[in-house]
């Protein structure tokens, strides 16, 4: 999960953000199980789709459905900044795709944000009414979007056609992506011998096993998040 909260200066509390999913028996749980005061443990935090500080002048951040959750971060902080130093917030464009306007996670704060900022610019697509975005329309919605940097996340689809567009305009440097879900319908490894080096422990696998899964099996410990290679704690 991304934290969704600007950095606190105190550095006590953090925030995430987290849609239950029918099928998510995490999510499910962290959204309606968990009580107030229960103690978790947390890892450092992983990955590199974050701001630079300073932020560039100009940025547009493309996303979809819960791929606001992380962008979230960014724009609280920049909103911040801009309050606290009385200046303007760098431009800044914002397309979201969402199903529904109800289903458009902080709707409420990005337009009391927009209003706020004159250089924030919040472009909505509800892709039940409307359909997917078509990416040839970035020249509508953002003209000047080849000389921004741009971050995007949500849907892997989306992400993919994203990833896609920028390839062929030859902007793949100005492009930050962050992935929730990877493709793992590969065929797998052709499975073997695996030994780990620090305990001396081998084991024999099939090519649909992962190492992690493996040296479970062995009785190696080793840390984990995801258990999906997304979070690579585990590398």
């Amino acid at each position: 999960y991304s934290v969704s909260s600007p950095p606190e200066r105190s550095g006590r509390t953090i925030a995430i953000t987290v849609r239950a999913m029918p099928e998510g028996l995490l999510s499910a749980h962290l959204v309606q199980g968990l009580a107030p005061g229960t103690i978790v443990r947390l890892a450092l935090p992983e990955g590199d789709f974050v701001l630079p500080d300073p932020p560039p002048p100009r940025m547009l951040f493309l996303v979809g459905g819960s791929g606001i959750t992380p962008v979230m971060a960014m724009l609280r902080t920049l909103d911040r900044r801009a309050g606290e130093n009385g200046r303007a917030m760098p431009d800044v464009v914002l397309h979201y795709s969402s199903p529904t306007p109800d289903r458009m996670i902080f709707r409420d704060e990005l337009h009391a944000m927009a209003e706020r900022h004159d250089d924030l610019a919040l472009h909505e697509l509800h892709t039940d009414l409307d359909g997917m975005l078509d990416l040839a329309d970035l020249d509508r919605i953002c003209p000047d979007w080849r000389e921004r940097e741009t971050w995007a996340c949500g849907p892997g689809p989306m992400l993919d056609a994203v990833e896609a567009h920028y390839e062929e305009a030859g902007l793949a440097d100005q492009l930050h992506l962050e992935r929730f879900s990877l493709d793992l319908r590969g065929e797998g490894g052709e499975g073997g011998t695996i030994t780990f080096r620090n305990s001396g422990k081998s084991i024999e696998a099939d090519g649909a096993t992962t190492i992690l899964e493996a040296g479970e099996q062995a009785g190696v410990g080793m840390p984990f998040g995801c258990r999906m290679g997304i979070c690579h704690t585990c590398t």
